[in-house]
């Protein structure tokens, strides 16, 4: 009997082009079940930038959480090559020092309808 090893992928090739009409038909089955979360967050090209040029950063975890308002949000932290998050890293400063950063973990997205 033959095994087949089951790896883990590469962080990096996560995800893939499903096209409109797929995603939109997901998200109206989430929304039909869900019908209170018609909505989406819109995160701004500088911040998903900002968490990908981390070093060693090789994609983005998405993750649901609620605001002070109580209001659902989504968490973006970027994720290493092992999908750790990236919560620090070491840089060198202008005089040569070797300090740690801390790790970006983004909110603020922008609520938008839903499709």
């Amino acid at each position: 009997m033959q095994q087949e090893l089951l790896q883990k992928p590469q962080v990096e090739t996560i995800g893939r082009h499903i096209g409109f009409d797929a995603g939109e038909e997901m998200a109206k089955r989430f929304f039909d079940k869900h019908p209170e979360q018609q909505y989406g967050n819109t995160i701004g090209k500088e911040l998903i930038e900002k968490i990908l040029s981390q070093p060693g950063c090789a994609g983005v975890t998405i993750v649901p959480g609620y605001n002070e308002q109580g209001i659902r949000q989504a968490i973006l932290v970027g994720v290493d090559a092992n999908m750790n998050p990236i919560l620090n890293y070491n840089v060198v400063n202008s005089t040569g020092e070797l300090e740690v950063e801390e790790g970006v973990v983004g909110d603020q997205s922008f609520k938008t309808a839903g499709w």
